[in-house]
């Protein structure tokens, strides 16, 4: 009796801690995702940035290189991007993420290569929005 009693102390006491921890931990860990966008002449790069990182899910954004500037103004700005997935599949984490972006003033296309160190593509053609 007195072991059964104990048992069931520790199983609670477990089943307590498990608790306790998952109100603490995040459900699902930051995904990378490696992107270019294709922005507008007018487009601040900075400012950009920053409305990227208000968006929802979004931990980090590094620029991973310099802005390429075209004849006809438009530039391309190539970045990554550490965020929260809403999903377990991957393209619709990256669908998610790459809408909200592309629905941000000046940014013309969003092409993404990597996602979690990986490249990616759709039925092997580059993934655009």
């Amino acid at each position: 009796m007195k072991e059964n009693k104990k048992q069931e102390k520790q199983l609670i006491l477990s089943e307590l801690v498990d608790l306790f921890e998952s109100a603490y931990k995040l459900e699902r860990k930051l995904s990378s995702s490696v992107i270019t966008l294709k922005i507008e002449k007018e487009t601040h790069v900075p400012d950009l940035m920053t409305r990227i990182r208000v968006l929802p899910g979004v931990a980090v954004v590094a620029q991973k290189d310099k802005v390429a500037r075209f004849l006809d103004g438009d530039a391309q700005l190539m970045i990554s991007v550490k965020f929260l997935s809403q999903s377990s599949q991957i393209l619709k984490s990256i669908s998610f993420l790459s809408k909200q972006i592309k629905k941000l003033p000046g940014v013309k296309t969003v092409i993404v290569h990597q996602y979690n160190k990986k490249n990616v593509s759709l039925k092997g053609k580059k993934i655009v929005f």
